[in-house]
C-alpha cells in the first residue's frame, strides 16, 4: 500500500528548452541575484532585494511572448555586442537571395 509520488518539479521535453534555476529561466534569475549581490555590495541587502525581484519581475513581463534570444536582441540594439557575423549590416536595405 504504497502512495504515489507527487512529482512537481519541471522536467525538460525537448533539448531546445532553456535553462531554468529553481522555478525562473536562467535570464531573469541573474537580474534578480545581481540586484542582490549589488544591495549586499552596497550594504543594503533588503533594498538590493526587493529592487532585484522587482527589475526581474519586469523583465520577465517583457519578455513574455517574445523571441527567446530577446534579451542578446535587447544587448546588440543598445550596446552593439556581440557583433552578429551571419547577418548583414542593417544599413544593407536590399537582399539578393
Amino acid at each position: 500500500m504504497s502512495e504515489k509520488a507527487d512529482l512537481s518539479h519541471y522536467i525538460p521535453r525537448r533539448l531546445d528548452d532553456g535553462a531554468k534555476f529553481l522555478f525562473w529561466d536562467i535570464d531573469v534569475a541573474m537580474i534578480g541575484l545581481i540586484g542582490v549581490m549589488i544591495g549586499i555590495g552596497s550594504g543594503f541587502p533588503v533594498i538590493g532585494l526587493f529592487l532585484g525581484i522587482g527589475a526581474s519581475f519586469f523583465y520577465g513581463k517583457l519578455k513574455a511572448g517574445k523571441h527567446p534570444g530577446m534579451a542578446t536582441h535587447l544587448l546588440y540594439w543598445f550596446t552593439g555586442f556581440p557583433e552578429p557575423k551571419e547577418l548583414p549590416g542593417s544599413h544593407i536595405r536590399e537582399l539578393n537571395g
